[in-house]
């Protein structure tokens, strides 16, 4: 009988809407703007301001015009005097830093986004914390934070612009959610036992035929396949390939 593996999970999209950054006292207008690019290129829109400059005055056309077909971030961003209230309505908080702060005595490094979005509860609500560009976070900034992370470099500038350290992180978890989310909604039908157990077959008569199977060692090697053939998942699709390759060998080896 055929298997599917189904899911119906949250979309990305709806889990975006989880995901904030926060940007603590940004310097440059241009810089904001940037953000709102990378965050709009990435499928993210919930923007928050610690004390930022005057990104949105007269002379700060430089943030609009960066924030390409992503104005609207830049209007609907939730603005705060200081951190402690911007978290207020965070469940998780993650420093972005190159170097251990304050009490902290670990950094979390960006590949291991996957790992720490898979502990977090679905429905919580994570803010994504970028100090400012001259100076980074304070201590008792980061102290507000659950974790630090670091966006590992391999040059001798370890220093990201603002925008660039933006777009790397939400590529990482852009990245984790939509790998998610294939995981869980991917319909795929599983060859069934029939078609599996005769691929199997098919395999063993051309292994015999080309002296690979030894006498008294069949039951073993029957096990081995078994286990190797029936561990992968194959489709339908996949076993169909498999078996047209073994018919191919057989007509070659008469």
């Amino acid at each position: 009988m055929s298997k599917a593996i189904n899911a119906n999970k949250k979309t990305p999209m709806n889990l975006s809407k989880h995901i904030s950054i926060v940007l603590v006292e940004p310097e440059h207008p241009n810089n904001v703007g940037a953000v709102a690019r990378a965050m709009n290129n990435m499928g993210f829109t919930n923007l928050i301001l610690v004390n930022p400059c005057d990104y949105l005055s007269g002379g700060s056309d430089g943030a609009r015009t960066l924030a390409m077909h992503s104005q609207n971030i830049l209007q609907t961003a939730k603005v705060y005097s200081n951190l402690h209230s911007a978290l207020s309505e965070q469940n998780f908080a993650i420093a972005l830093t190159n170097r251990v702060r304050g009490q902290h005595k670990t950094l979390e490094n960006s590949w291991n986004l996957e790992n720490i979005f898979q502990q977090i509860q679905g429905e919580s609500h994570i803010a994504l914390v970028f100090g400012r560009e001259s100076s980074g976070l304070t201590n008792s900034e980061v102290d507000l934070c659950n974790l630090l992370m670091t966006i590992p470099t391999f040059g001798q500038n370890t220093s990201l612009n603002l925008a660039q350290a933006v777009m790397v992180i939400l590529y990482e978890v852009s990245k984790s959610l939509n790998q998610k989310e294939s995981t869980q909604t991917q319909k795929m039908i599983l060859a069934t036992s029939q078609h599996l157990e005769s691929l199997k077959h098919n395999l063993f008569s051309v292994l015999n035929r080309i002296g690979y199977i030894k006498i008294g060692n069949e039951s073993k090697r029957w096990s081995v396949f078994s286990k190797l053939i029936s561990e992968k998942f194959l489709s339908e699709k996949e076993v169909n390939i498999l078996q047209g390759i073994l018919n191919k060998i057989k007509e070659n080896l008469k």
